[in-house]
């Protein structure tokens, strides 16, 4: 999931200003008045991961993770502690590429024109996507019990921090680039 960047909310505060007067700056009121949650946790809330038997840990370099959220860009085209760079940077591990595919709510499309399997079964180490959300979301699968999966991510809570935890297996496409 992707927030609007600096400079576009830094701009649109100054525009406000300058023909109001005042500002009230709000990812909302930036993105066109959309009311849709600013979080995935907001939108399915955030369940602890009933299994940690297959989690890699945040392994996310440090270059990445140790600076402000959106403020560099990754090796893959992605801003630093988003959902897309952190599943580009786990797909990159094991051999692939997720290079510009941008916004996560595309990765189902563009990893089909790429000749990857995109479907509704989870199995350990696949992409879960969705494109609920402004953005979309991805995540890494590790484990999978019944109807949930428990995956690892960035920024599902919308503030650029590593979470495992539990989602429902039908919220979710699997993209398996290495499976």
């Amino acid at each position: 999931m992707r927030r609007p960047s600096r400079a576009l909310l830094t701009f649109a505060a100054v525009f406000a200003f300058a023909i109001g007067g005042t500002v009230t700056a709000t990812v909302a009121s930036a993105a066109g008045h959309d009311t849709r949650p600013t979080s995935m946790a907001a939108q399915y809330g955030t369940s602890p991961a009933s299994s940690a038997a297959n989690t890699i840990g945040d392994i996310y370099p440090a270059k990445w993770r140790n600076v402000p959220q959106d403020s560099v860009v990754d090796d893959w085209n992605m801003y630093n502690r988003e959902c897309v760079s952190w599943a580009a940077f786990n797909i990159a591990r094991h051999g692939q590429s997720a290079s510009n595919y941008g916004d996560a709510k595309y990765w189902d499309d563009n990893a089909r024109n790429h000749g990857y399997r995109v479907d509704n079964t989870p199995t350990v180490g696949a992409i879960a996507q969705t494109d609920n959300g402004t953005y979309g979301h991805v995540a890494i699968v590790d484990s999978v019990h019944g109807g949930t999966i428990t995956v690892e991510d960035y920024n599902w809570t919308g503030d650029g921090h590593y979470l495992v935890h539990d989602v429902s297996t039908s919220s979710f496409r699997y993209i398996h680039f290495y499976n």
